[in-house]
């Protein structure tokens, strides 16, 4: 699996003629580009699904979703793992650092965690970006303190190249993304846009 991550070019991608991207009439003006296109990212959670089997052969992880942006991946990670016949199990929890297009530096934690039932458990986080990674760096002590787990790793489907490194990293990435605001496959800005199926850059009027 050495062809993850999958590298992003930083200028926007040039139309090869069809564009067979969809969006609601709503959206109109408020996309400045398309990133990723709904068939390559499911091809790319192909191969996570495929890696996670590969490392947790024999293991029966725990899936935690970080709602709500992580969703859309989650669900086709999990439907990967099914097709390779790799057991799990799911939870579901919220952490956010943001507040429109920037993050706030502080972590809000929230969601029916079960906590009990991840004591002694291989972990996987299931997030849809990693940027400044504050909210893994506040979210990963408190399992470790709370749970006792035998392993936590990180499964993202995207991280932005920064000039600064994120606190926390990933072993799991599908692609290196430029530093876009993104939305779309579960991305949101401000709760909008989560329902685009492929994932897009922004634009100044969104």
């Amino acid at each position: 699996m050495s062809d993850l991550p999958i590298y992003v070019q930083d200028k926007p991608r040039e139309s090869k003629g069809e564009d067979n991207s969809l969006y609601p009439k709503e959206y109109e003006g408020h996309l400045q580009h398309i990133m990723l296109y709904k068939q390559e990212i499911l091809d790319c959670v192909k191969l996570l699904a495929s890696k996670i089997d590969q490392d947790y052969a024999g293991k029966f992880p725990v899936m935690i979703c970080v709602l709500k942006g992580a969703n859309n991946f989650y669900q086709h990670l999990l439907e990967g793992l099914q097709d390779l016949r790799h057991g799990y199990t799911t939870e579901f929890l919220r952490a956010s650092s943001y507040a429109g297009v920037k993050s706030t530096g502080s972590v809000a934690i929230g969601g029916d965690l079960a906590y009990e039932t991840l004591v002694d458990r291989h972990i996987i986080l299931v997030e849809d970006i990693l940027e400044t990674g504050t909210t893994l760096s506040h979210l990963i002590p408190a399992l470790r303190e709370k749970c006792k787990v035998k392993s936590i790793e990180v499964c993202s489907l995207l991280q932005k190249r920064l000039k600064h490194s994120p606190k926390t990293t990933a072993k799991y990435v599908g692609f290196s993304i430029p530093d876009h605001f993104v939305i779309g496959y579960g991305l949101d800005y401000n709760e909008l846009y989560r329902d685009l199926r492929d994932i897009w850059v922004i634009s100044t009027a969104g």
